[in-house]
C-alpha cells in the first residue's frame, strides 16, 4: 500500500472489502426497515414484472391454455350403526359369497370356487364333507 497517495485517490479505486462493507450496511438496513420498505419493494417489484411481461422484438405472447380438471367426488360409506345392521351386511356379504361359488361350481372353474372356498372356510360345503370323510375312515 502506498502510503504517500492522496485520500481522493485512495477513495477513487472500489475494492472487494468496500463491496462486501457495502452489502453487510444494505442488508442492517433492511432487517431494520424491512417494514417501512414494503411500499418500495412494491413499486420495485412492479416494475420488474413489467419490464419481464412486456412483448420482445414485436412478438406477442402466446397465451397458455391450463385445462380445467373436474373434482373427483368420493362417495362416503358409512359405517353400520347398529347391530341389526352390521349383522344384515354381514348376510349379504354371505349371499353374494354364496352366489359367487355357486356360479363357479356351474361353470365347473375349480380355480374361483378353490377361491371362494378360501374366503369363508367354515362355510365351504367341501371342508365340511373332508373333515365328515376324515372321521368316517377312522
Amino acid at each position: 500500500m502506498n502510503y504517500t497517495e492522496s485520500f481522493e485517490q485512495f477513495s477513487s479505486r472500489v475494492t472487494t472489502t468496500d463491496l462486501a462493507l457495502y452489502a453487510g450496511i444494505g442488508i442492517v438496513l433492511w432487517v431494520l426497515f424491512k417494514d417501512k420498505l414494503s411500499p418500495v419493494q412494491k413499486f420495485i417489484l412492479d416494475l420488474v414484472n413489467r419490464f419481464q411481461s412486456s412483448p420482445k422484438s414485436g412478438a406477442s405472447p402466446v397465451p397458455v391454455k391450463v385445462p380445467e380438471i373436474a373434482p373427483v367426488v368420493v362417495p362416503r360409506v358409512e359405517p353400520p350403526k347398529n347391530e341389526a345392521e352390521k349383522e344384515d351386511t354381514f348376510f349379504k356379504l354371505v349371499v353374494s359369497w354364496k352366489q359367487t361359488r355357486d356360479l363357479a361350481e356351474k361353470l365347473n372353474c375349480s380355480k374361483a370356487l378353490e377361491a371362494a372356498d378360501n374366503m369363508f372356510p367354515f362355510l365351504s360345503p367341501q371342508v365340511c364333507d373332508s373333515k365328515n370323510n376324515g372321521e368316517e375312515n377312522k
